[in-house]
């Protein structure tokens, strides 16, 4: 910011700028007589336009105007008001505070901090604390919890928050609850429950509920959270959207679909429609825990009642189908999607590969991969190891070595993935040569080999672990 004033060509001072600075020449053996021409409110608006537009203001400023004094606190807080950049009025400050004995007053003191909190400058605020040690009025002290607590200095907001209580002022609920938010998003959960349990006589609201079963499920505990929900819905309180996404995406994870229908149901009869999100997660969940059928029919009712599915819930959808082996649904879904104009992303085109890999149809395979190439995709670490293990999986161990080697051609560095599919794959058809070397070639790199890699060499060299230990042949 202060670059780009610099880099502005400079203006000579306008003419109200002249005119002050002359008057306040020809006027310094009459002071009274320079109060009444030159007001705090013309000073402070002519001092902020030089600030803004005049380059080293501070080296200037004084022999602008010598006989006005910058000093007098009715003057700092006519430029708090004009000023509409509190960074420049917290310049300002400091300039007075080096240049002059100045003694600034608890008044101006508070409008700037305060001012400083409104501008969400929370470092500059803190700064500024640290450096005069005033103590600010308790109002801003709340705000400046809540400031502290978005910025994620969640230790100081807390800090703050106990001064409050120290000296005898209980804390509105805003302020306890951004405390709470502060926490929940630092991922600092001891610190929600023991603050959580001093306020216990305070005042609940939405974001109370909303923060409490938001601990809850990050915690595991999602029932408890679904409890708390009904209770506050009981009271008319209702936590919002984002709740309800938690709970069912909570649900979905431990595969209580009783309860993940239950909170569905709830949220549309309190008038929140779900988003494409929230039934992303429920097929997702549904998929995981092999309830393909039950998530199809969702992914049906969405289109029967006028939603779109976007490619994330289509790909969602795919991929459940292909880890049932139903790979005839999967590709109808895949062009059905490609129709409505959704263009498939490399993860989806991994999807597809992984599931035809399952299949043994290595000829397919091959057509998504070569596809995926040309729409720009592959060649990054998924791409690669879906292909490498799929290939060693099914006796193809050159092949797959192939696009190993091509990795280091593309910029692709291989991982521990990498190399302990292709030494299983090379082991699985007795080419152990192969195998020990990319091993070493591992270990040189500082990975670790999987216990299933190191088995398959000794199983294939006929060794024994104390052997291979001295071979130096070992896990890691």
């Amino acid at each position: 910011m202060i670059s780009f004033f610099r880099n502005r060509t400079r203006k000579n001072p306008n003419t109200q700028i002249r005119s002050l600075t002359v008057e306040s020449r020809d006027c310094e053996s009459k002071p009274d007589e320079q109060k009444s021409a030159v007001s705090y409110t013309e000073m402070a608006k002519t001092v902020s336009t030089i600030m803004r537009e005049r380059q080293r203001w501070q080296q200037t400023l004084v022999s602008d105007f010598p006989s006005f004094d910058f000093a007098d606190p009715l003057f700092f807080g006519e430029l708090l008001k004009s000023q509409n950049n509190v960074l420049f009025s917290l310049w300002f400050f400091r300039w007075l505070c080096s240049n002059y004995d100045y003694t600034p007053g608890p008044v101006s003191l508070n409008i700037l901090f305060g001012a400083l909190l409104d501008g969400k400058a929370v470092k500059a605020a803190k700064s500024f604390l640290d450096t005069t040690g005033f103590k600010p009025e308790p109002t801003l002290l709340e705000q400046y919890v809540k400031c502290l607590s978005e910025e994620g200095l969640v230790e100081e907001a807390i800090e703050v928050y106990n001064v409050l209580k120290d000296m005898g002022i209980s804390s509105s609920v805003v302020t306890c609850n951004s405390v709470l938010l502060g926490c929940l998003k630092a991922r600092k959960l001891d610190r929600f429950w023991e603050l959580h349990k001093e306020m216990v006589e305070s005042e609940f609201d939405s974001e109370r509920i909303r923060c409490l079963i938001r601990a809850l499920c990050d915690g595991g505990d999602v029932s408890e959270g679904y409890e708390l929900l009904k209770q506050g819905l009981k009271q008319g309180l209702d936590p919002g959207q984002y709740v309800y996404a938690k709970l069912i995406s909570g649900f979905c994870e431990i595969g209580n679909y009783a309860c993940m229908s239950e909170v569905l149901h709830t949220m549309i009869a309190w008038n929140h429609f779900p988003s494409m999100y929230i039934y992303q997660k429920i097929i997702k969940g549904l998929c995981m825990n092999k309830k393909q059928l039950e998530a199809y029919c969702i992914f049906k009712n969405l289109k029967d009642k006028g939603y779109a599915p976007d490619r994330v819930v289509y790909t969602t959808m795919i991929r459940g189908f292909c880890e049932k082996g139903w790979l005839g649904s999967a590709r109808k879904l895949w062009f059905e999607m490609i129709k409505k104009g959704m263009r498939p992303n490399e993860f989806a085109y991994n999807v597809m590969i992984h599931g035809h890999f399952k299949r043994g149809e290595i000829s397919l395979v091959e057509a998504f991969y070569n596809e995926m190439l040309r729409n720009g995709y592959g060649g990054t670490m998924l791409s690669c190891n879906t292909m490498i293990k799929g290939f060693c999986s099914h006796g193809k161990s050159d092949e797959a070595f192939e696009i190993f080697k091509n990795m280091s051609e593309t910029g692709v560095t291989p991982n521990a993935i990498t190399y302990n599919a292709l030494i299983k794959g090379f082991c699985k058809e007795n080419k152990v040569e192969k195998g020990l070397k990319l091993y070493k070639e591992l270990k040189a790199l500082g990975l670790k080999p999987s216990g299933m890699a190191y088995a398959a060499l000794v199983r294939n060299l006929k060794m024994s672990d104390s052997v291979a230990t001295s071979l130096n042949l070992e896990i890691v």
